[in-house]
């Protein structure tokens, strides 16, 4: 009997822990240094102006546009040689950031939901005091080798809705 009840309870402990381990071992890590690829990224424009400029979308030129992502739990902290870095936290609730310029924060929220980060941002258009407002969404994906990092983004602004394609190799 003792024996019996010990393998049911050795059963059991495997049962509710595989479905843990299954999702550790889902959960992708978006941590690296990441290199746009030119060839496979639309450009992106230069969203502070109404007027879009268009940059090529290996960024600044013959330089590589690198972009270093660190992945802690529910947080993601980034940068980029245009910017400084920025943290967010992956827990669903929104949040401000200051916006590059610093005169006004950006709403944020941002998601980790079956392997996808989902961002969104609300920001005062060109980062002025009592301009009209900058829907942004993000989403990043990885290549299932984890070797690919792949950003969508849609930015509505009440004169035009953009969206861009990035994809990143990590190195």
């Amino acid at each position: 009997m003792n024996r019996y009840i010990k393998t049911t309870l050795v059963a059991a402990s495997f049962v509710i822990a595989l479905p843990a381990l299954a999702m550790a071992a889902a959960a992708p890590n978006f941590g690296g240094s990441w290199v746009r690829d030119a060839a496979k990224s639309t450009p992106v424009g230069f969203p502070t102006y109404w007027l879009t400029r268009a940059a090529p979308a290996g960024g600044g030129g013959n330089n590589e546009f690198l972009l270093e992502v660190r992945h802690e739990a529910n947080r993601l902290s980034f940068s980029d040689p245009a910017r400084p870095v920025r943290t967010i936290e992956l827990d669903g609730r929104p949040y401000t950031l200051p916006m590059p310029n610093g005169l006004q924060p950006a709403t944020v929220t941002a998601t980790l939901l079956d392997g996808v980060v989902v961002v969104t941002r609300n920001e005062p258009y060109a980062g002025m005091p009592g301009n009209v407002a900058a829907n942004v969404k993000e989403t990043w994906s990885l290549s299932p080798d984890g070797k690919v990092l792949t950003i969508d983004t849609v930015r509505a602004t009440p004169a035009l809705t953009q969206a861009y394609h990035e994809v990143f190799s990590r190195r």
